[in-house]
């Protein structure tokens, strides 16, 4: 029976041909959980936020992984996963600009006007 609403039902879980060939040159040619140099069929797209837990399937929120690590990671998001795998920072190649440190901006003083001195 045909259904109307099938197409809502359905998640595309994976990325197409183009966007992995977008996500594999951002990491470089290499996995960015364990960096080791990848080929790109050899190449997984994983996700930073899981789509079983309510992750969209956007380069966004895709990381480009070994096969091994892809296994690895399996349903955790990826600051649990790389904490699993020893390491502190959690940026990986895709998640845009770097961040700079914190710092306390002062605000420019006010010039006071004529009628601000009565």
């Amino acid at each position: 029976m045909f259904d109307l609403f099938e197409s809502e039902k359905k998640s595309n879980r994976t990325l197409g041909i183009r966007d992995k060939q977008i996500l594999y040159h951002r990491a470089k040619g290499k996995c960015e959980a364990c960096g080791r140099k990848i080929d790109f069929s050899e190449m997984h797209s994983g996700h930073k936020n899981p789509v079983s837990k309510g992750g969209s399937t956007t380069l966004r929120n895709s990381v480009c992984l070994c096969a091994r690590c892809n296994k690895l990671q399996g349903t955790d998001n990826w600051a649990t996963f790389m904490k699993k795998m020893g390491k502190t920072k959690t940026r990986s190649v895709t998640s845009g600009k770097k961040r700079s440190p914190a710092t306390k901006k002062s605000k420019p003083k006010k010039s006071k006007g004529f009628f601000d001195l009565f």
